[in-house]
C-alpha cells in the first residue's frame, strides 16, 4: 500500500498478484461502462448474468490480490469479494451478487484514493452504491449515468495504477499485518 518512496524486492507472486490486482479494476471498470451503455440503449450487449458474473471474478481478482496493510481492512474487503462470488456460485438473487461486488470496487476506491490521490476516485465510494440502488428500484436512465461515470473513474484508476511501477502497490513490507 502507498508508500512508493519504499522500494520492496519483488517476487514473481508479487509481479503477478498486483497485475491481476490491476486486471481485475481494468475488467470491472469496462463492464461498468458495459452496463452503461447497455441500459442507455435499452438492449443488453452483455447478456445481465454473464455482466453480473464477469463483475463479481473482476472484483474477486481485486479482493485475492488485495495489497493494505490493515489486516481488518483487507478481511472485510476480501470478504466481500469472496463473499459475492460464494453467492454467485450458489445462485443468490442478484442484488445480493451485485451489492458484494460494488462493496468490493467502493472499499478498493476508497483505499486508492487515500494512498494515492487520484483526481475523482474519492466519489467512486459514492456512485457504487447508489448505482446499486438505482438498479435495485429499476431507474435504467439514472443507473446507466451513474454506471458510466463510475466506469470511467475505474477507467482513470486502472489507467493510473498500470503507470506506476508494481511496488508502488507493495510498500512497505514492515507494516503489513498479518
Amino acid at each position: 500500500m502507498a508508500n512508493p518512496e519504499i522500494e520492496s524486492e519483488l517476487d514473481g507472486i508479487d509481479r503477478l498478484s498486483v497485475c491481476l490486482y490491476r486486471l481485475g479494476l481494468s475488467l470491472a471498470a469496462l463492464l461498468l461502462l458495459c452496463r452503461g451503455v447497455s441500459l442507455l440503449i435499452g438492449q443488453d450487449i452483455l447478456a445481465h448474468g454473464t455482466w453480473l458474473t464477469a463483475l463479481m471474478v473482476g472484483s474477486g481478482l481485486c479482493g485475492f490480490c488485495l495489497h493494505i496493510y490493515d489486516k481488518r481492512v483487507r478481511f472485510l474487503l476480501q470478504g466481500f469479494a469472496w463473499g459475492g462470488l460464494m453467492l454467485a456460485a450458489g445462485g443468490a438473487p442478484d442484488a445480493l451478487v451485485l451489492g458484494a461486488a460494488l462493496a468490493t470496487l467502493s472499499g478498493l476506491a476508497f483505499k486508492e484514493q487515500f494512498c494515492f490521490a487520484i483526481p475523482g476516485i474519492r466519489l467512486l465510494p459514492m456512485l457504487l452504491p447508489l448505482l446499486w440502488l438505482l438498479e435495485g428500484l429499476r431507474l435504467s436512465w439514472a443507473a446507466a449515468l451513474v454506471a458510466l461515470a463510475s466506469g470511467l473513474l475505474l477507467i482513470l484508476l486502472s489507467l493510473a495504477k498500470w503507470r506506476m511501477p508494481l511496488h508502488f502497490d507493495i510498500g512497505d513490507r514492515s507494516r503489513y499485518q498479518l
